[in-house]
């Protein structure tokens, strides 16, 4: 457990009997202030009353007292965030970034042209091969942060075309052609990947028919520079993630139906393998009926490249028991297959 410092009482009574307190001091001096007979009655007997005021007048001094220093610690935040925005005059060059004249922009280090948090330009600007309009950086102070960029239009990045009006994700890269490094972006219209890789070993990968996939607006694509690194060293080929995860999007891959799927792509956008899928509305498939969210995946063929091409089909749970049913298809065929789970 992480250990947290409990609220001190004072504390506790400023913050919850502090606001009534003072409610009750200000409503008695306006009633003593307007109407004679309270100040008659108080005059006889002015201590009874004092006694019993005094503790709340204490507490509502503690509360206005406490709401002063908060106002004040608001004020020279505001005083000192607004110290480090700026909007240019002239065209600069900060973070990295040749800005026009009338970027707003605001600095993480005071003075520090560097340490730009985000910024929003009146115009295109080229960050890295990317025109964009603003960017936010959520750690200046790191040399690779990643940078959150909104591009100027649906733009072609690494083969990828990107939707104008999602984030795109860069890190910034002194090794890279243009200093920055492609993360990932959500796709627009047009994107395809193709099947198979040269790389996903099969027993029947000569006999399989190439095909084409056509990814939804809205898929997200992550790079993966390297690709997996395993626990004996070795890496795989796969270059790309493509996510298609958002509530509602689907993709048709083999005439199957779709969703939350997950696709492992090489360096030329050629299928590797789907890592995990599930079917977006019930469907027949090798004389099988598979009902809604079914899961769907093909082997990594790194592993098992004296396999077949092959699509795995784990039905949910029926309710009685947590047991899932697991069946194996060849995938050119459909036919089930026993000796593959």
């Amino acid at each position: 457990m992480i250990p947290v410092a409990p609220f001190s009482l004072l504390f506790l009574l400023i913050i919850t009997l502090g606001p009534l307190a003072l409610i009750i001091v200000l409503v008695w001096v306006v009633l003593l202030l307007v109407q004679p007979h309270r100040r008659e009655n108080f005059k006889k007997k002015p201590w009874p009353r004092v006694l019993v005021l005094l503790p709340l007048l204490v507490l509502a001094l503690y509360y206005s007292y406490f709401q002063w220093e908060v106002y004040q610690f608001d004020k020279r935040q505001a005083q000192e965030l607004a110290s480090r925005q700026h909007v240019l005059k002239e065209p600069g060059r900060f973070a990295g970034i040749d800005m026009p004249a009338g970027t707003e922009l605001e600095l993480s280090v005071w003075g520090d042209p560097d340490s730009v948090s985000w910024a929003r330009f009146p115009e295109a600007v080229m960050v890295g091969n990317a025109p964009v309009l603003s960017f936010k950086r959520l750690r200046p102070d790191l040399q690779n942060s990643s940078w959150k960029l909104h591009l100027a239009g649906d733009t072609e990045l690494e083969g990828w075309q990107c939707d104008g009006n999602q984030v795109l994700e860069m890190e910034k890269d002194p090794m890279a052609e243009h200093g920055f490094r492609f993360v990932s972006c959500f796709l627009a219209k047009g994107n395809q990947i193709r099947g198979w890789s040269p790389y996903a070993a099969a027993s029947n990968m000569n006999t399989a028919p190439d095909f084409v996939l056509d990814l939804p607006a809205g898929t997200l694509v992550q790079a993966r520079p390297d690709g997996t690194l395993y626990v004996n060293g070795e890496r795989d080929q796969d270059r790309w993630m493509v996510r298609v995860e958002e509530e509602g999007l689907q993709v048709q891959a083999w005439n199957l139906p779709l969703e939350r799927a997950y696709f492992s792509v090489d360096k030329n956008k050629d299928l590797l393998y789907l890592s995990h899928a599930q079917l977006a509305r019930e469907f027949q498939f090798g004389g099988f009926s598979y009902p809604a969210g079914t899961r769907v995946s093909t082997p990594n063929y790194r592993f098992y490249p004296q396999w077949p091409l092959l699509l795995r089909m784990v039905l949910p749970a029926d309710g009685e028991s947590d047991q899932r049913k697991e069946q194996v298809h060849d995938l050119l065929s459909g036919q089930i297959l026993d000796g593959f789970h």
